[in-house]
């Protein structure tokens, strides 16, 4: 019985090919559809920028998870922002893209792109580009190291955590101070730590703060109020010219 039945199935495919029925098949394809860039961000300029001619050096600031969506103004409540706009000033430029999602990682793609458009447009300093970013932000900052390695020349992830199998496409000359606190029960202090670990297997230019009992929303200000953080990053040039 199953020798017929097969034999029927055989016939009937024969039959198929031999009245030229179309294959099943795939084709390959370019898209051709936009990508529409629509990312909300804060720009800061230091004092004396408008007067002067000089190039100066920009901090990309990726916020926490908290701050994203369309409001801006909710950018301006947390973290690099909000010591701006209580006064503090610094002698770079900050670049504060807003995370379009309220519940998505940072799109990395479009993050460049809106940096690539800041740059064309303000007088920055190309080997001086630094990422620091805090928790989602801090996701967001691995991610850049990882995906544009010769643009940044310096990292500082805040309670963050990423891939460490794609740490290995860093630039060789960038550096990264990575934080994190160890009453963290958002994003556990280990994901901090194994990144790190990594880092130092690959030789990497990199060092590790660990605030004991700060918690997840503690960090933040804790790593951004410390002085040597901005002394250290200013510190930091790419020796090659970024793309």
């Amino acid at each position: 019985m199953k020798q017929k039945l097969l034999a029927a199935v055989l016939g009937a495919a024969l039959a198929t090919c031999a009245l030229g029925i179309a294959h099943a098949e795939q084709v390959a394809m370019t898209s051709s559809a936009p990508v529409k860039n629509d990312l909300n961000y804060l720009i800061y300029t230091p004092q004396g920028y408008e007067t002067s001619s000089e190039t100066y050096p920009l901090v990309v600031w990726l916020h926490g998870g908290d701050q994203g969506g369309s409001d801006i103004e909710k950018v301006r409540s947390r973290g690099l922002p909000k010591l701006i706009a209580d006064g503090k000033q610094f002698p770079f430029l900050v670049f504060s893209p807003q995370n379009p999602s309220e519940e998505l990682l940072y799109p990395i793609e479009k993050v460049k792109s809106a940096l690539d458009e800041v740059v064309s447009k303000h007088r920055v300093d190309p080997s001086r580009i630094y990422v620091v970013g805090y928790s989602r932000g801090g996701f967001g900052a691995w991610a850049l190291a990882e995906q544009y390695p010769e643009t940044f020349a310096a990292f500082a992830p805040i309670a963050g955590g990423g891939n460490r199998h794609y740490l290995n496409r860093t630039n060789e000359k960038a550096a990264f101070w990575v934080f994190h606190g160890t009453s963290d029960d958002v994003i556990p202090l280990s994901d901090s730590v194994i990144l790190y670990e990594r880092l130092k297997t690959l030789k990497r230019d990199a060092k590790l703060t660990v605030f004991e009992g700060v918690d997840h929303s503690g960090v933040e200000l804790a790593a951004l109020n410390d002085p040597e953080l901005w002394d250290w990053l200013l510190k930091q040039r790419l020796q090659t010219t970024p793309q």
